[in-house]
């Protein structure tokens, strides 16, 4: 099967609603491999944040279902909708999909500044020996901004904007 791109918006156009939609949005669903059901996809509401290069960044426990699938393999889609849509159908939308790891030691200063500038119930957490901040490298994402204004882009046009704050 081929893999044309259809006619439609240009990838520019495309990043621009995707890093709003990243920017303007605190939480999405996160689809990891399942380890219960090997092979399976495993949606869970997440909160996120994005750092100073629009990365999604996250707070995750290690009792957590998705943090279990993420050592296991650590690929995933996150979906984020517009936030506050009515019609979510019409909305404007995307899928990131990537690795997601944990931020290494040196970088988790940071990633806890950002995260709890926008959740600041992450500060009580983050404190607790049990949650540790994870980082999505973004490879590839799919942006629908609206009827007919769907398409593919690779995550360095998302990243060319940084985080738009």
């Amino acid at each position: 099967m081929s893999q044309e791109r259809m006619p439609g918006p240009p990838a520019a156009e495309l990043a621009a609603t995707a890093r709003v939609l990243l920017r303007d949005g605190t939480s999405g669903v996160l689809s990891t491999i399942s380890t219960r059901k090997a092979g399976w996809p495993l949606g869970t509401l997440v909160s996120y944040a994005v750092d100073e290069q629009g990365r999604p960044l996250f707070l995750f426990s290690e009792m957590s279902q998705h943090t279990k699938n993420l050592r296991a393999d650590p690929r995933a889609s996150l979906f984020v909708q517009e936030a506050g849509a009515k019609k979510p159908q019409s909305a404007p939308r995307m899928a990131l999909l990537g690795t997601v790891a944990p931020v290494p030691g040196g970088e988790a200063e940071a990633a806890r500044a950002a995260y709890v500038a926008v959740h600041k119930e992450g500060e009580t957490f983050a404190d607790l020996g049990d949650f540790l901040f994870w980082r999505m490298t973004v490879e590839d994402v799919h942006v629908v901004g609206g009827f007919a204004q769907a398409g593919w882009f690779p995550a360095a046009q998302l990243a060319e904007g940084g985080s738009g704050t």
